[in-house]
């Protein structure tokens, strides 16, 4: 008998008939229910942490050390206050234990120009400040709580696996996000697909959503327009029936849109500033 789940591999006519020539069982587990498949799973997912994750050139090995070294920079993040604190700290103790050390020398006749410089040992109370500070670091927790992968779709199957693995372990939510169609193509292999909770498909905005982004002056991150904004209502129109709702394309057009503004030192958005910045994107009409 040969017990294993729906993947194409195991579907496949050639497997069929390489298990009648061997008069073998193909039995097949439920689908959505990977806990049928525990122990096996279990040797998989150990063969890509252990093993293969060491090798060159191994793909979710270099996701895994990707999003390691992600958490070890919120880590940091996390860190600051108290390195300040440590800093500080320790900074107080040395100047304490060289204050001290100088005075034992004065005392025994030492030529005050002619101190040595910092000092000369660090007693236990040092020891004691740094381990504080060492286990208050370690006893933070990791922040990491979401990681979100643009363009899954384009994904192979072996990242996905570990993409799977991360998600396995526990304390941190994902979210994939890819073209139209990811869903499907996730819904080939059970073991990552059985794991999804929900599927959101993002529609374009509406004409009254694109329309409140520009009342609301919203613009991409570093784009800057005059002070009133996109007002004219022939400019709003024109960027509604251009954009068509498309939130990219709505991005692009107005950092194009402030650009030209900026070149041409122009004193307000026009509608025929905004049919400048679709024909300099080369973006069709609408």
């Amino acid at each position: 008998m040969f017990y294993t789940d729906h993947g194409s591999d195991f579907t496949s006519h050639h497997l069929e008939q390489v298990s009648a020539d061997l008069k073998m069982g193909l039995v097949f587990s439920q689908a959505g229910m990977p806990r049928g498949r525990g122990r096996i799973e279990r040797f998989f997912r150990t063969i890509n942490q252990m093993p293969l994750c060491g090798l060159p050139g191994y793909t979710p090995a270099q996701v895994a050390r990707d999003i390691d070294q992600l958490c070890r920079g919120l880590h940091a993040i996390q860190w600051e206050q108290i390195d300040r604190e440590e800093r500080a700290h320790v900074d107080a103790v040395l100047k304490h234990e060289k204050d001290k050390q100088d005075q034992y020398l004065l005392d025994k006749g030492w030529p005050s120009d002619r101190l040595p410089p910092g000092p000369r040992a660090l007693g236990p109370f040092y020891e004691q400040v740094t381990e504080g500070y060492y286990h208050r670091r370690k006893a933070l927790p990791d922040p990491t709580t979401l990681v979100v992968i643009d363009e899954a779709d384009r994904l192979k199957m072996t990242t996905l696996e570990q993409v799977r693995a991360i998600f396995d372990q526990g304390g941190i939510g994902l979210v994939l996000i890819g073209m139209p169609g990811i869903e499907k193509r996730l819904s080939w292999y059970p073991q990552l697909y059985s794991r999804v909770g929900f599927v959101h498909a993002f529609r374009p905005l509406s004409a009254a959503e694109v329309r409140g982004l520009l009342q609301h002056k919203w613009l991409p991150f570093g784009v800057t327009l005059p002070e009133d904004g996109i007002a004219d209502e022939e400019a709003v129109a024109a960027i509604m029936r251009i954009t068509g709702g498309n939130f990219r394309l709505l991005h692009r057009l107005i950092t194009q849109i402030a650009r030209i503004m900026e070149i041409n030192a122009l004193p307000m958005v026009t509608c025929q500033v905004v049919e400048a910045a679709r024909e300099s994107l080369v973006i069709g009409t609408a």
